[in-house]
């Protein structure tokens, strides 16, 4: 099986990703993991084994669960995962203030310093 990626979603509160993705039939799901390795709008996935291949590297993916997408559910996610990068504007630095659990900001981002 064979998955575009349309976009992704960083939850900073759970150290997870919640990832859009559409088959080669047009089913549109959700993909809830956690994992290292970070896709993007664009990327492919495709399944190798047990494990998740993506642009046909075998990556660390752990899926913890995939269900339907759709608009209401995404929109939810994005308002609920708070973290300041996801959406169409990335900002130069981290501004989040909750804790965050990845180890390194899955956008390239520093956290920005208090004043």
């Amino acid at each position: 099986m064979h998955y575009n990626v349309m976009d992704s979603l960083m939850c900073p509160l759970t150290g997870t990703i919640f990832s859009g993705v559409i088959t080669d039939k047009n089913l549109k799901l959700i993909i809830w993991y956690q994992g290292e390795t970070i896709i993007q709008s664009g990327d492919r996935l495709s399944s190798a084994g047990d494990k998740l291949a993506v642009n046909g590297v075998v990556s660390d993916i752990n899926v913890l669960t995939v269900f339907p997408f759709n608009r209401a559910n995404w929109s939810l996610l994005s308002k609920r995962t708070r973290c300041p990068a996801n959406g169409i504007h990335k900002p130069s630095g981290c501004d989040c203030p909750a804790v965050c659990r990845f180890a390194r900001c899955p956008y390239g981002l520093e956290k920005a310093m208090a004043q």
